[in-house]
């Protein structure tokens, strides 16, 4: 009898708790919508202020029970309940993504409710940074000190203070060196275009979010995650120019934001490092 009650409780909690965290993932995606839409300023340089979910045209308050865009989207197609307006798509995705990214982080903390949690900061995080810097290419102060303060001491306890200093210091020091490397190139192709530079690879934005992620994943993962971003970056660059190029729409000086590559190789990193380190290392063994 005791079995069948220990095994029902396992499959309860492993069957339901996926879905819940699921839904809180949903609540987080309101929250970080909002945050994205309030923080950054607006095209006028001004401050915004956050509010809550609000239509983006009439400006009414949406009712609580639509603050959901996901629920929104089945109880009125998306569209505003005041004046019929369309909500974003983002609102939906980012919603939706969150949940996903947390129902998945459940499963791999195997029920470890310090790495869940330690792990459900960082999504939220990262996916704030992530649509903020796609939308506006901004990665601000304001979003990134108080996260590296936050991760920096979620991960001092549980990695251990002197690993994760290391990795924020590191990260920071190699993009850095990064973005003045791009600081050069910007102003060699500026000269022979013979205007102002307007675009670099890396910016001063980049070179905070590496000392951020290097917070996240430690010394010295903190190296492979700086070269899967590149990894990243590169394949994501070579499949930009292919298309372009069949679409005969190849500009060679387009900038993108690089800011998500960070974020998906901090994450990989983050999530899968120490068994990539474990494989290569028992690859290595096998070949001496």
């Amino acid at each position: 009898m005791s079995t069948l009650i220990i095994l029902g409780y396992f499959v309860l909690y492993n069957g339901v708790m996926p879905l819940l965290v699921f839904v809180l993932g949903l609540g987080l995606g309101i929250v970080i919508n909002a945050l994205a839409d309030g923080l950054p300023p607006d095209e006028l340089g001004m401050p915004r202020r956050v509010t809550r979910p609000s239509c983006q045209y009439c400006g009414a308050e949406h009712a609580p029970y639509l603050w959901p865009a996901v629920v929104s989207l089945f109880a009125r197609r998306g569209a505003c309940e005041h004046c019929g307006a369309p909500r974003r798509g983002r609102l939906v995705v980012v919603e939706v993504l969150t949940g996903l990214c947390l129902a998945g982080l459940w499963l791999w903390a195997g029920g470890r409710w310090p790495a869940f949690l330690a792990g459900a900061l960082l999504v939220f995080v990262f996916i704030l940074i992530a649509v903020i810097d796609i939308e506006h290419r901004l990665i601000l102060w304001r979003v990134i000190l108080p996260s590296a303060v936050a991760v920096g001491i979620t991960q001092g306890f549980i990695r251990g203070w002197a690993t994760t200093l290391e990795g924020g210091l590191a990260g920071y020091g190699i993009v850095f060196g990064m973005f003045l490397l791009g600081q050069v190139f910007s102003m060699t192709i500026a000269q022979m275009q013979g205007k102002p530079p307007d675009e670099i690879a890396f910016g001063g934005g980049d070179v905070n979010l590496a000392a951020l992620a290097g917070l996240a994943v430690g010394w010295p993962a903190v190296l492979l995650m700086v070269l899967a971003t590149v990894v990243g970056g590169g394949l994501f660059a070579l499949g930009y120019i292919v298309v372009q190029t069949v679409r005969r729409r190849y500009n060679p000086y387009t900038a993108f934001p690089y800011g998500p590559f960070f974020i998906l190789g901090a994450a990989a990193v983050y999530l899968y490092g120490h068994s990539f380190a474990q494989w290569y290392a028992g690859y290595l063994a096998s070949r001496r």
